[in-house]
């Protein structure tokens, strides 16, 4: 009997266990430190809102909400039989406690901008909370998807430096076990997971950035399920032990153009080089048709006018754009202006692959142009977005489109004024300001969708990124994997296991 049980306990063990890759490189698991695209997050923690395999809003621990009709008064009513990790009732202070920590700007979270607007939370009972807003923000109910945190843990802690931030005790389906730095995480299922029985007992996360190790772990064996780089998905698609689950996204690809740059601040120039790009050939041959060409940043949103305005490859319009801000052909075939050669830096990601790449095809495509460009690959966090010349960046979420857009493009957003803005390029356009504070304001959806237009229709105009392309991604998993449900996903993949609780071994 010894001899059997020693024989089938790691096949139980194995069953039992999950073993994913994340594509995360988090210091602080809470939502108040989100950045839109970290899935352990949502491992641990239950926002009030969540949405479903449509991206449709569900209630979470709001069972439902009242909404009135001038969009200012919010009144949530919460779940009864939900309770934290440590075994403590849930409750309508945690809300209050979570909704002020979020608008609270000496917290320095990157949620401050989607809760500032209220200006009064009242516990009615402890089950029904009232939020009244300052003035209409239709995108709420979406903010209100962000985790929930403990009061009882968290009322008297620096929430920025608390060692919380690296034990978290959330209401989510799994429970924080222990985390091995720079190796994995590990969870063990929620028993009292208030939306469903979690199919696997424990969970091992590994943070992976490397497309070679992640595909050799899978095939070793070593994980059970990951993102895929699209150039290495020949090794799995005739392997019977493994299947490809092809999964759309609202993440983009562009470059960031700094407007401090004396040559990249006219807006002729920006337009010339969103010319001189053949985005066709980037899907194709880079992406293996995983995705499409950009050409704005609601492509995947209910928000994308049925038509807009796009760059076509045309060199000889390129031209006709910079000779039109000046610049004229040296000697040597290259643009200059006024004696100055026109040259600047892409600055990429290096831990990201695709980053470089795309970094080295503009390269490429510039100077076809006459445009001399150095591509200078940098890890992650070892430089500053906002003085580079430019930058390769990723955006885009499924959600509603204020919380990546407003942020980003609105003038009030600019880096330089704003700690917690994500305009590095310190872009400034009236037309582009005044569309995004119509647009998330307004609670008419048609109307939003007619200010979003305008939106787009201005930054053609004048663009503040070279939109490149849209990503879609390979989740691979071993065969025996059920309950996966591919759904739109956001920036780095972001919710990809949105329903891992359904997630088991047969």
């Amino acid at each position: 009997m010894l001899r059997f049980l020693l024989l089938v306990l790691p096949f139980i063990l194995y069953a039992k266990t999950l073993t994913i890759a994340v594509p995360n490189q988090t210091s602080r698991i809470n939502p108040l430190f989100s950045e839109d695209h970290d899935s352990l997050i949502a491992l641990v923690f239950s926002g009030l809102t969540r949405f479903d395999e449509e991206m449709n809003l569900q209630g979470d621990l709001a069972k439902s909400w009242k909404i009135s009709k001038d969009g200012l008064e919010y009144e949530l009513y919460l779940r009864e039989d939900v309770l934290w990790h440590d075994g403590v009732p849930f409750s309508a202070s945690d809300v209050e406690f979570s909704l002020e920590a979020f608008k609270n700007p000496k917290n320095n979270s990157s949620l401050y901008e989607n809760f500032k607007y209220i200006k009064e939370i009242q516990i009615l009972n402890p089950f029904t909370i009232k939020i009244t807003l300052s003035q209409p923000y239709p995108a709420f109910l979406d903010s209100l998807s962000e985790g929930i945190l403990p009061k009882h843990l968290l009322e008297n802690e620096n929430l920025n430096t608390s060692a919380f931030n690296q034990n978290p005790i959330g209401t989510g389906p799994y429970k924080f076990v222990q985390w091995k730095k720079g190796q994995y995480l590990e969870f063990e299922a929620n028993e009292s997971y208030h939306l469903a029985q979690v199919q696997t007992q424990r969970l091992i996360v590994k943070e992976l950035f490397e497309p070679s190790v992640i595909s050799a772990e899978l095939k070793n064996g070593k994980l059970d399920a990951a993102l895929v780089d699209v150039s290495l998905l020949n090794a799995f698609q005739n392997d019977s032990r493994f299947r490809v689950v092809k999964e759309k996204s609202a993440d983009y690809r562009a470059l960031m153009f700094n407007l401090d740059n004396e040559f990249l601040r006219d807006p002729l120039v920006r337009l010339a080089l969103n010319y001189a790009i053949d985005r066709q050939a980037i899907v194709k041959n880079v992406l293996h048709n995983y995705g499409f060409a950009a050409s704005q940043p609601l492509e995947n949103s209910w928000a994308s006018p049925d038509s807009f305005e796009k760059f076509d490859y045309d060199i000889q319009k390129s031209q006709d754009l910079l000779q039109k801000a000046g610049f004229s052909k040296n000697a040597q075939g290259e643009y200059e202006k006024d004696g100055r050669l026109f040259e600047f830096s892409i600055y990429a990601m290096s831990n990201e692959p695709l980053r470089v790449i795309l970094a080295g095809i503009l390269q490429g495509e510039f100077a076809k142009l006459g445009v001399r460009t150095i591509v200078v690959p940098k890890p992650s966090g070892s430089f500053d977005y906002s003085i580079v010349d430019s930058f390769v960046i990723g955006w885009g979420s499924p959600q509603d489109p204020d919380l990546h857009t407003y942020r980003v493009f609105s003038s009030s957003q600019d880096s330089k004024i704003n700690a917690n803005g994500w305009n590095f390029g310190h872009y400034h356009n009236k037309q582009v300001d005044t569309a995004l504070e119509k647009a998330r304001t307004s609670l008419d959806t048609e109307q939003r969708k007619k200010y979003y237009a305008e939106f787009i229709h201005a930054l053609h105009k004048d663009p503040p990124f070279l939109f490149l392309v849209y990503l879609d991604f390979a989740l691979v998993h071993q065969a025996n994997i059920e309950g996966i449900k591919p759904r739109l996903l956001g920036h780095h993949g972001m919710g990809f296991t949105w329903n891992i609780y359904e997630w088991r071994k047969r």
